[in-house]
């Protein structure tokens, strides 16, 4: 199955309540998650909507929504 950046971002949105356009790729991760349980749960999310296995080394450098959408989109291309 192929992911497009564009769903990644789209279900983010949906699980943020915010409108895509705040979710541009250079956009912080902080400046639209202010607590990292709320970021977690989207990174649960995010596994489970697009069948993407993280482990914590995934996500050790990432801080912005592309980066999350890259981490994502290779996680789900995994066997």
């Amino acid at each position: 199955m192929t992911i497009s950046p564009a769903a990644v971002k789209k279900q983010m949105a949906v699980f943020l309540g915010q409108p895509e356009e705040r979710l541009a790729d250079q956009a912080a991760l902080a400046g639209l998650v202010h607590e990292s349980f709320v970021l977690i749960q989207l990174v649960m999310d995010l596994q489970e909507e697009f069948g993407a296995r993280l482990v914590q080394d995934d996500l050790r450098d990432v801080k912005t929504v592309g980066e999350l959408v890259s981490v994502i989109l290779r996680a789900s291309q995994r066997p």
